[in-house]
């Protein structure tokens, strides 16, 4: 059985403090799912994917996590 978790990164969140209109970087770095809980369960990572872009003065993307139970 498998699962996938995502984090979403945003280069927005390093930019002093200053949040743009329209912007996701108040979720910067936040597990969609609860991949410590997953962990504990006795799920293992399996691969890591990572996807995005950059536009103008942002980078934005996401690290998909592939994660396994036996």
């Amino acid at each position: 059985m498998q699962k996938v978790v995502t984090i979403y990164l945003d280069s927005h969140v390093y930019m002093d403090g200053k949040r743009f209109k329209g912007t996701f970087a108040d979720k910067h770095g936040l597990v969609e799912e609860h991949l410590v809980q997953y962990l504990d369960e006795g799920w293992v990572v399996k691969e890591i994917f990572g996807f995005g872009g950059a536009e103008a003065n942002a980078a934005r993307g996401w690290i998909l996590v592939v994660l396994e139970k036996l």
